[in-house]
């Protein structure tokens, strides 16, 4: 019986220990496998929320504070493995998958608080890599605070599988995360502009980094970093930056204006200061 199991899985292309790829006969209890990881990554968050709630309402004893460190140690280290492994187990599912779909995924398992209070920042861009359905993603997971990690990076199919071809996951990190085309190079690369200010920054200083995808991996070519007081309008050929020359007074409010070239170039086109905004 055993063996006739066995000959049974291999004649349908399943394998036991890839459960998310199935055929369709078991795809429902499939489909709820796979849920799991966004389920424990999401209650993981609600349990740190609501740590950090009691904390906050209340005079915390030392064994609350201790299990809410606890807490965000789990968050921080956890809820990001856990995430990537959704992401690559709903992706290697027999259907076709969409960006839209990816992302509300995420935004689901990240919502933890009310809407109103904070939306989760989450990012995926459909790509075309090997002919083949492959998504730059980046979203952020927060966690206190005044932290977070934030994960950027390419999911796409190698060997015939969904995998990470590509990712960082410090760069952005305490930082909010927006992330905004830079449309494609002149040999064909996307580009993309990821920028944020520091959470609970007094000066609210803002960083950015714009990335080319070179076969599938992501590769810098250009960063601002830490400009106080900072604010930003780009549009995928034009990049306009506004912020503080100084930390303390007197300062100036400098405005710079960058192209975005045809190649892996961001040219600055004009600048100007007005002193004692």
């Amino acid at each position: 019986m055993l063996a006739m199991r066995i000959s049974f899985n291999r004649f349908l292309g399943f394998e036991i220990s890839r459960l998310c790829i199935a055929i369709p006969l078991v795809l429902l209890p499939v489909r709820a496998y796979c849920q799991e990881p966004f389920d424990k990554a999401h209650e993981l968050l609600k349990e740190g929320a609501q740590a950090q709630g009691r904390v906050q309402q209340q005079k915390p004893s030392e064994a609350e504070l201790k299990r809410l460190k606890e807490v965000t140690n789990s968050v921080a280290q956890t809820v990001p493995e856990l995430l990537k492994k959704g992401v690559l187990e709903l992706l290697n599912l027999p259907a076709r998958h969409t960006a839209d779909e990816l992302s509300a995924k995420l935004r689901t398992t990240l919502q933890v608080i009310p809407q109103d209070q904070y939306q989760p920042e989450v990012f995926v861009f459909p790509l075309a890599l090997h002919q083949a359905d492959s998504y730059l993603v980046a979203y952020n997971v927060s966690y206190c605070a005044s932290c977070s990690y934030a994960w950027i990076g390419v999911v796409g199919r190698k060997d015939g599988r969904y995998s990470i071809l590509s990712e960082e996951d410090h760069s952005f990190a305490n930082k909010t995360l927006h992330v905004a085309p830079l449309g494609v190079t002149d040999r064909g690369a996307a580009r993309f502009l990821i920028y944020g200010t520091n959470w609970g920054d007094a000066h609210n200083r803002l960083s950015l980094v714009a990335y080319v995808l070179d076969d599938g991996r992501l590769r810098r070519f250009w960063a601002r970093t830490d400009l106080p007081q900072g604010s930003i309008r780009v549009t995928p050929t034009r990049i306009s930056l506004s912020f503080l020359t100084a930390l303390r007074p007197p300062w100036s409010e400098r405005t710079e204006v960058y192209t975005v070239q045809q190649g892996e170039e961001i040219k600055l086109q004009q600048s100007s200061e007005r002193p004692n905004p």
